[in-house]
């Protein structure tokens, strides 16, 4: 099984590709490394003695999504890749729609292109916006987002959602 991990160089995208590898799974790491560093993958090596098949490069790339894709046999993708700052998502909308949006919806194309039907997608809390109590439940209502953050995970959430029921293959 080889699974492609994006934002696969980031914290919690780099423990996860730990946490694979040391379950035997294949693993290809797709990160821009803007908000990482391949010297986290480095210390993913040290301490499984594994490489790890990575491309720098960006969700929003066709190309190279499309390169992947033709160069592996993918199974299923998990994708971590996402602008995630609150306050610069403020400052910033556009930058994070068109990454968390737009980005997740070449994937997508590009997976189902390539025959690849499995998605695990890394959310967020923000998409309950204000809560009534807490801690969060997953079975608490979404919406009423407070930042763009919030809002484009919400809405990959939804257009993920809608993909599922339109596709049957889409798991």
């Amino acid at each position: 099984m080889t699974i492609l991990v994006t934002g696969g160089a980031g914290y919690i995208g780099s423990h996860t590709v730990l946490e694979l590898l040391q379950q035997g799974t294949d693993v290809v790491v797709l990160d821009n490394l803007s908000n990482s560093s391949n010297e986290s993958l480095a210390r993913v090596k040290q301490i499984t003695g594994k490489d790890v098949t990575f491309y720098q490069g960006d969700i929003l790339d066709r190309a190279c999504l499309d390169k992947i894709f033709s160069e592996h046999t993918i199974d299923s993708v998990i994708h971590f890749a996402g602008l995630k700052a609150v306050g610069e998502s403020v400052v910033k909308p556009i930058e994070y729609y068109q990454n968390n949006v737009q980005g997740t919806l070449t994937l997508v194309n590009a997976m189902r292109d390539a025959g690849v039907f499995k998605l695990v997608f890394s959310s967020s809390a923000t998409v309950y916006g204000d809560p009534a109590s807490l801690p969060i439940r997953e079975d608490f209502p979404v919406g009423g987002t407070t930042n763009p953050y919030g809002t484009s995970k919400l809405m990959v959430e939804m257009m993920l959602q809608d993909i599922a029921k339109s596709d049957e293959r889409f798991a």
